[in-house]
């Protein structure tokens, strides 16, 4: 093995790795530094939060075209780079503005990462001649992720008894070891459709096909359904009599879960495009039901467990079939629209949860929403299946 090819291969144990470090290990404890020691209000809270989710909706398809660019490692590096002493602001300025730039700094450099990261892995699998592989790379370092931040979100907030500003320093800490990590990468030689000139219009033309955008709307579906549709799951464990001091340990649980399935994920890579699609759209939507369609704590609890950490592994056989068809160097921009199609669809999804448990109840609520999900999957599918057989026509004529 050549000393390029090892440093490729090098890259992937640095992206599980990486996979540890981009957490904010201080969560729990933002809006506690920000409300006792900065004196800001919820309502300041919830400004920052949405101006937070506005600019990194307007920053999402940009940092993945700049990714394709400029190099996924650079935009990865610059990301990385721009986080890095988000967590400060929260000791040297725990006010509203700190609180603003800390999460605009972080959030911002996110969007830079996400996309150029996955697209620059699968590069490094293609030039290893491993590119059937990202699945189940992937997979496998969100397992390591997720066991690591379980770790670290359970060590960090605990050193907030010894000193308030302890576990930003070590979350400032954790984000530069993730900024060295990605400064290590090994970069994967160009090929040479790769090398040449970007072009934003091309870009959009690139990715923008109707293929393309009825996928996106069924996974940013799907995705904004299992990550908002889980925003009143505490207050429907307490309407079901399940004990408070339970929902920690239920949070865990759902971590651990998923990182054994981001283990054995690749094996749901093997099924073609559209049989996945129905699987994904049933195991959500299922979930859903079940959680409503009951008062069973254990029955509702599973339910939830399920979706969290199934949650956490799914999008990597999106972006699997996505990148083992795709035809042209647009990686990160690809992969950018389908996180901003899951921006936009989060919107909608807590919108129509929120409606549902309002104007029924909290089980019942839930019920309606996963029969909703159900319905609103399996017509993008339909559509899915009319427009690939109407390219198979195509093709044969």
């Amino acid at each position: 093995m050549s000393a390029y090819e090892h440093g490729l291969k090098r890259n992937i144990g640095i992206y599980s790795w990486y996979k540890i470090f981009t957490k904010r290990l201080y969560l729990p404890l933002i809006a506690i530094q920000l409300v006792n020691v900065g004196k800001v209000s919820l309502e300041e809270i919830a400004l920052i939060a949405s101006i937070t989710s506005v600019v990194s909706f307007i920053l999402q398809m940009p940092g993945g075209y700049l990714a394709d660019k400029w190099g996924n490692k650079n935009a990865v590096v610059f990301g990385s780079a721009i986080a890095t002493f988000s967590p400060l602001f929260y000791i040297f300025m725990p006010n509203f503005w700190g609180g603003l730039f800390a999460s605009l700094l972080f959030f911002g450099g996110y969007t830079f990462q996400s996309g150029a990261i996955e697209a620059f892995i699968h590069d490094t699998l293609k030039a290893l001649g491993r590119e059937k592989e990202y699945s189940k790379v992937l997979g496998r370092a969100q397992t390591y992720g997720l066991l690591g931040n379980v770790v670290l979100m359970v060590a960090v907030p605990a050193t907030y008894a010894i000193n308030t500003s302890l576990p930003f320093i070590l979350g400032t800490i954790s984000l530069l070891i993730m900024t060295v990590l990605v400064a290590s990468f090994k970069v994967p030689r160009k090929e040479s459709d790769a090398a040449a000139p970007k072009n934003p219009v091309n870009a959009v033309r690139s990715i923008v096909t109707p293929q393309n955008v009825i996928l996106f709307l069924f996974a940013g579906a799907m995705s904004g359904a299992i990550t908002q549709g889980t925003g009143f799951q505490e207050l429907l464990f307490q309407d079901i009599g399940v004990p408070v001091t339970w929902f920690g340990f239920i949070l865990a649980i759902g971590s651990l879960v998923g990182a054994l399935l981001g283990w054995y994920i690749h094996i749901l890579d093997r099924l073609k495009p559209l049989s996945f699609y129905f699987l994904d759209l049933a195991i959500i939507a299922s979930g859903f039901i079940a959680a409503g369609i009951t008062r069973n704590e254990w029955i509702v609890i599973t339910a939830f467990i399920l979706l969290a950490a199934y949650g956490r592994v799914r999008l990597i056989i999106f972006q699997a079939k996505l990148l083992a068809s795709i035809q042209h160097t647009y990686k990160a921009t690809l992969i950018s629209a389908l996180n901003l199609f899951t921006t936009i669809a989060q919107v909608g999804a807590i919108t129509l949860l929120t409606f549902y448990v309002t104007n029924t109840n909290l089980s019942e609520g839930h019920l309606l929403f996963g029969a909703s999900v159900f319905a609103i999957g399996l017509l993008f599918i339909f559509i899915m299946l009319v427009e690939a057989r109407r390219g198979a026509i195509k093709n044969a004529g």
